[in-house]
């Protein structure tokens, strides 16, 4: 039996997934691609994305024989692997791993109707998702049954920047991709006149009918580094959320090492991580008054702001790699059967 990891990024981004496989005598291949930014950002060039996407399940079918377990860190790729066995009759076992199933616009809603409801009826697909509270609803959304479902919790990356606690520069920072609430984010900083805030957002999934209040600073596209140094320079991190969906978790996560207070919406995901007034601060979904509130105590008292990432900083190492990839193994023999292969 070999385990081919699949990324739609370069493959030596997951060389420390296949390593502790490899160490524990499994036999491993990694299977990346390569993809511009324009494909995420644009619009139209999605349909690249998915090409690519597609490219990648095909490379992985016929690179694994029926003996072997198709383990896709991208949920998408690993569906349209299922997809593609199931239309033409192929006998693999696949896992696809952190499903997320967002409202996206038409081109993201035609591609998921039919890969999905495909790939879905294949008995040999499993999933993973970050929390058990989304075990019921995805499989009763897709007819699933829920023995294909296990919960595997977003990992620590090895390559996330540490930082210890500091005041920073008095700034809220929010930021990211999937479903942030601009709305209510606007409304709190209207209710904040004195407190600046810096805003990055993708264009493609902004709102255009909505106007920044003149304490936000608002950008759009930016690059991974100018995102995470203005994070890493910011006083609060706080992401209201559009969903009860896993969303904003790897700027989470992220934020908690750079040691910044993090105050986000309640969800399934963000419970698995966040203990509301320990280690962070839980809101609900669409409060700018309480999001406004927290925002302005935590502002008040740095003191405040450092318990809460010192408990945060004890929390996140319960989400290690080798932990994750412990969990993972286990989801592996479960689906597969006992035993590596060597």
């Amino acid at each position: 039996m070999k385990l081919l990891f699949l990324v739609d990024s370069d493959a030596k981004n997951i060389q420390w997934m296949h390593q502790y496989f490899d160490e524990n005598n499994y036999t491993t291949i990694a299977l990346g691609m390569k993809s511009s930014m324009k494909n995420r950002t644009v619009k139209w060039r999605s349909l690249i994305l998915y090409y690519k996407y597609i490219l990648l399940s095909i490379r992985a079918i016929r690179k694994s024989t029926r003996q072997d377990i198709i383990v896709s860190g991208n949920f998408i790729v690993g569906a349209f692997a299922a997809f593609f066995c199931r239309i033409f009759f192929i006998k693999r076992t696949i896992l696809a791993l952190n499903m997320i199933s967002h409202k996206k616009g038409l081109v993201n809603r035609v591609v998921r109707k039919i890969v999905y409801n495909t790939a879905f009826k294949y008995p040999e697909f499993y999933i993973t998702v970050n929390s058990g509270e989304l075990i019921t609803s995805y499989a009763k959304e897709f007819n699933v049954n829920e023995s294909h479902f296990s919960v595997l919790p977003d990992p620590i990356m090895n390559y996330y920047e540490k930082a210890p606690f500091t005041k920073g520069n008095g700034a809220v920072f929010c930021g990211g991709e999937a479903m942030r609430d601009w709305d209510t984010l606007f409304k709190a900083a209207r209710m904040l006149p004195g407190v600046s805030f810096i805003a990055i957002a993708r264009k493609k999934y902004f709102d255009k009918t909505l106007s920044a209040p003149q304490n936000v600073t608002l950008h759009f596209d930016k690059a991974y580094d100018f995102f995470y140094d203005q994070l890493k320079e910011s006083s609060i991190v706080a992401m209201p959320l559009t969903t009860t969906a896993p969303a904003g978790l790897i700027v989470m996560i992220r934020a908690a090492m750079l040691s910044k207070p993090i105050i986000i919406t309640s969800t399934s995901s963000t419970r698995t991580y966040i203990d509301n007034k320990y280690n962070g601060i839980l809101i609900d979904q669409g409060d700018e008054q309480t999001l406004a509130n927290e925002i302005a105590y935590l502002l008040s008292d740095d003191r405040i702001r450092e318990d809460l990432c010192n408990r945060m900083s004890e929390t996140v190492k319960k989400f290690s790699l080798e932990n994750y990839s412990k969990i993972m193994e286990s989801i592996i023999l479960k689906v597969k059967g006992p035993g590596p292969a060597g």
